[in-house]
């Protein structure tokens, strides 16, 4: 028998004020109610080193029509790596070796923006520990002329991982140019996990208008220059 699917509209990497590195002034009610007005069903609020999902969030997004499911965007070795459903260790590590000898039990990892131009973005080590993911992102933030997903395209197909779209919102108004279509046989935390870890998951993507970009770029410059000053990691 074939098995039946439905398909999610999602968004698995998005930022909120719970993130205890980056100074962002909505909170996660704020952001799962904007998501819910775009008819998202299925989002990851996956702050910095800090795994914030609990009950009370997971019921104010089930009352919207959204699987919040839990996630992490953990500092590897000085590079970014999104964790999707972590355990309480997977969520602690901080090496490669960690993570090769914890396994993937019952999460999905992500690459996230592995080739913009920033230190903490994987870059050649994505190609060095590409058995480690299950899906490689496609970031939100570009713009006509500029986008930095090129490479990550690339190397996404030369190792067989699926492409996985995100906004990675740190700023509002929350916009839908970029996130993923999920066949899940199951509309669940679990039901994700087992899509993205099985490439059912699909690209749907637009180019950021000027204003759009100039507004996340603009966000992006002041955290670099916090972080130069000392005021945050």
């Amino acid at each position: 028998m074939t098995q039946a699917y439905r398909r999610l509209k999602a968004d698995l990497h998005v930022h909120s004020g719970d993130d205890p590195y980056d100074g962002i002034s909505y909170s996660s009610e704020m952001l799962i109610a904007a998501a819910s007005q775009l008819n998202f069903q299925v989002l990851a609020i996956a702050c910095h080193r800090k795994l914030v999902h609990n009950e009370r969030l997971a019921a104010y997004a089930r009352n919207r029509g959204i699987v919040l499911v839990p996630a992490v965007e953990l500092l590897v070795e000085g590079k970014h790596v999104v964790v999707l459903n972590p355990d309480e260790a997977q969520a602690q590590a901080t090496t490669y070796a960690e993570l090769r000898e914890l396994g993937r039990r019952d999460a999905a990892f992500l690459a996230p923006h592995p080739y913009f131009p920033d230190k903490t973005c994987l870059g050649k080590r994505l190609v060095e520990h590409a058995d480690l993911f299950d899906a490689v992102e496609y970031c939100g933030l570009y713009t006509w002329g500029l986008n930095f997903n090129r490479r990550a395209v690339r190397v996404a197909k030369r190792f067989g991982l699926p492409l996985a779209g995100t906004s990675d919102t740190h700023t509002l108004p929350y916009n839908d140019s970029t996130f993923s279509w999920l066949e899940v046989a199951e509309v669940s935390v679990e039901g994700v996990v087992d899509a993205v870890r099985a490439g059912r998951v699909e690209v749907d993507t637009r180019p950021r208008t000027l204003a759009q970009f100039a507004r996340m770029s603009y966000y992006v410059a002041r955290e670099t220059v916090r972080m130069w000053a000392g005021l945050r990691e």
